[in-house]
């Protein structure tokens, strides 16, 4: 099984939202630019010490408005990643084209980026999340519609063989011929999260490897197996362990009581105001109200996205127990993904989020440096993808 180390790179100075302060997109707060300089170097920092230290691959993202993470612009990211790392997989597990007034300038930065880098680049194309429609002021009915038509057109862009137009619902283009293109042929490897059935049957449909996170594994057993199923009876090939991804927030220490020690008030901070925070202001959004008001908090909160709920009532055992959290012991976190492995039909890839909330530089550090030296040796003989 292979290791990807993901990085939300969250701005770590927003107020406990479980005492009505605050709430995407987070407009009672200042953005201090010291504050968010010293993060984007910590942060870039730690993916680059991750490459150092032998994980298989970086993942970066795309968020909007968002203290959960700065990182409205993830090629740029993933540009700096370039020249910090020399042979680690740069993955985009978001990157939205629905957003994107033109998504033949987002074909042609990946194809740059995947010639920068020798061809390191996994491409992620998620729909996205509602805030983040929300904040571009794009109808969230027309979400499906737009990404769908945008990953057809960022496709055929990479792929044509001589310059062609493009008349579609949403996007009008002339002669389209871009240089230049991408290193690897046809183009970078896809993945796509699906969770709804037309998600899962779009990445089935087209052979993209998919994957969760924020689900237990008996769900995400349902969603893996109805992806293979409609790969198998509907669209004629098996899916294998390569083709599935799961993410989760991995904290490692020498003990059991030290590891819960170390990250509990650091997931809460992620879970109960960076997540929850993010789903009060998607409700409040729901409901008409731009930005939250304060007084209709009991209201927002009972209108919460089911993950939402839980994050907002984070508890540390609930979320060992629901899979979604692995921390403890180098012993505790392999037996723990052998155990997850089994329970879902098998994944190729772990996606760790190594930092959360605001998790201190030393920490994430420390965390990834055990990893890599005592749960990646054995976590790399899981299943039928080593690396």
């Amino acid at each position: 099984m292979e290791t990807f180390a993901f990085h939300l790179m969250p701005y770590q100075d927003i107020d406990d939202i479980t005492e009505k302060k605050s709430a995407w997109p987070w407009v009672e707060h200042d953005y201090d630019p010291e504050k968010g300089a010293q993060y984007y170097q910590e942060y870039l920092g730690q993916l680059e010490l991750a490459g150092e230290l032998g994980f298989d691959g970086v993942g970066v993202n795309e968020h909007h408005y968002n203290a959960y993470g700065l990182q409205p612009g993830p090629n740029i990211t993933a540009s700096n990643l370039a020249a910090r790392t020399d042979d680690t997989t740069i993955a985009f597990f978001g990157n939205l084209p629905a957003l994107r007034e033109n998504p033949i300038r987002l074909a042609e930065e990946l194809a740059m980026l995947d010639n920068i880098t020798e061809g390191r680049m996994i491409s992620g194309f998620p729909r996205g999340i509602p805030s983040e429609y929300f904040a571009y002021g794009i109808p969230m009915e027309e979400s499906r519609d737009r990404f769908e038509e945008a990953w057809d057109l960022i496709l055929k862009t990479w792929t044509a063989d001589e310059p062609f137009d493009w008349d579609g619902e949403y996007f009008q283009y002339e002669n389209v011929n871009i240089w230049p293109r991408p290193y690897q042929d046809p183009h970078p490897p896809l993945w796509m999260p699906a969770e709804s059935e037309e998600s899962l049957r779009f990445v089935a449909r087209n052979k993209v490897p998919t994957g969760l996170v924020f689900q237990p594994a008996e769900t995400i057993r349902e969603k893996f197996d109805e992806y293979r199923q409609y790969a198998e009876e509907d669209y004629g090939w098996t899916p294998q362990d390569e083709d599935f991804s799961v993410m989760r927030a991995i904290y490692v220490a020498e003990t059991m009581e030290k590891a819960r020690e170390e990250a509990e008030e650091h997931l809460r901070k992620f879970y109960q105001t960076l997540t929850a925070g993010v789903h009060i202001g998607v409700a409040a959004n729901m409901m008409g109200d731009q930005p939250y008001d304060p007084d209709k908090w009991d209201e927002y909160i009972e209108n919460l996205h089911p993950h939402g709920e839980f994050a907002f009532n984070y508890d540390f055992e609930e979320f060992q127990e629901y899979g979604e959290t692995i921390v403890g012991t180098p012993e505790y976190v392999v037996e723990t993904l052998e155990e997850q492995y089994e329970e879902v039909g098998g994944f190729g890839r772990i996606v760790g989020q190594f930092h959360f909330g605001d998790l201190p530089d030393w920490k994430a550090r420390k965390n990834l440096q055990l990893y890599a030296d005592e749960v990646k040796p054995e976590v790399d003989k899981i299943g039928d993808v080593n690396p």
